[in-house]
């Protein structure tokens, strides 16, 4: 079917439509060339992307079709908040960055929406050239969604319970009180009844790029954080998907060569933090740690272990947990 010029129902798929109106699917259209417009008593959504037709259907049930995926008028609904945001920031081929638009929506407290949209540019790279712009919005809206104690949508509020220690609670929520100490702002741990704190939720991640010198904090595959790293020379860094085995404050370093040092020794290279990795087939010993090298960060001169600054580290290490998944990527 032709209409005003554009395509907007694929023939051979009619069968595969009509045994298939209530099909659901979840993920996100994301538009660049898009209409609703009336045709008689039918309303018809049309939209393509790289030249693909996608489908249309009829006055009580609208079917958007679109490389075999079918969603309901209820699907199509539910999504269209997050559609519009990402419209009205991407445009055209070059999907260039409207910072004016993402500014009105920090206006109108959007925050949280902003961050999961923007996150998903930066971490897919969909525009390469605005990488640096993207990180330093993201930072900024992540002080006050994730590293501060006002109340956001990534977070729940905890009122203190008699009883409760900051152990018992972290343990309840899967997460560490240092990171709740941290978040809170607490510089003991005291609690009083009834006090509130605040309580990250979802389930963390980490990716490194060897190439990129990067480490990323993921939460619920939105981002957190991005730091500076150092990797092992000559390749030596593993990767792939790793499982964390332990973790240490102030650790002892076990030389490669033999020697052993504990935290303080001017030959300890591990810095205030380790993170060790559970071992695979002919990879055992590796891990995440601080360094008394900082200027090694950036550069690729470790044994094999990712480096990083001391401060940084102790903070990342704040957030990772025994299920915590470590990706390791070129």
């Amino acid at each position: 079917m032709i209409l005003q010029g554009r395509r907007v129902i694929n023939p051979s798929f009619m069968k595969k439509i009509a045994l298939n109106k209530t099909v659901l699917f979840s993920f996100l259209l994301i538009p660049l060339h898009s209409g609703l417009f009336s045709y008689g008593n039918t309303c018809i959504y049309a939209e393509w992307e790289y030249d693909a037709p996608v489908l249309l259907a009829g006055k009580d049930d609208i079917i958007l079709f679109k490389k075999d995926i079918i969603i309901s008028s209820d699907d199509l609904k539910n999504n269209k908040k997050e559609t519009a945001l990402s419209n009205e920031h991407v445009k055209g081929k070059n999907n260039k960055l409207n910072i004016g638009i993402i500014e009105e929506y920090l206006k109108e407290g959007k925050n949280y929406e902003v961050r999961n949209y923007l996150s998903e540019i930066f971490l897919n790279k969909k525009i390469p050239e605005k990488q640096n712009e993207i990180k330093e919005l993201l930072d900024e809206l992540n002080r006050e969604l994730i590293f501060s104690s006002k109340p956001s949508e990534d977070a729940v509020m905890y009122a203190v319970q008699a009883g409760d220690t900051l152990t018992r609670i972290a343990k309840q929520f899967n997460t560490n009180y240092e990171l709740i100490m941290r978040i809170n702002k607490k510089s003991d741990a005291r609690l009083n009844i009834g006090e509130n704190l605040k309580i990250l939720k979802g389930k963390t991640k980490v990716l490194v790029s060897k190439n990129e010198f990067t480490l990323t904090v993921l939460m619920d595959d939105h981002y957190v954080k991005q730091y500076r790293i150092g990797t092992g020379k000559n390749d030596k860094t593993p990767e792939g998907v790793f499982e964390v085995k332990n973790k240490m404050a102030n650790p002892t370093w076990y030389s490669p060569q033999g020697g052993v040092y504990p935290y303080g020794d001017e030959n300890n290279i591990l810095g205030t933090r380790w993170i060790g990795f559970k071992e695979k087939e002919n990879l055992v010993g590796f891990g995440i740690h601080g360094t008394t090298l900082p200027e090694t960060i950036g550069t690729a001169s470790s044994d094999g272990c990712v480096r990083m600054k001391n401060e940084d580290v102790e903070e990342m290490y704040d957030f990772v947990t025994s299920d915590t998944e470590i990706v390791i990527q070129k």
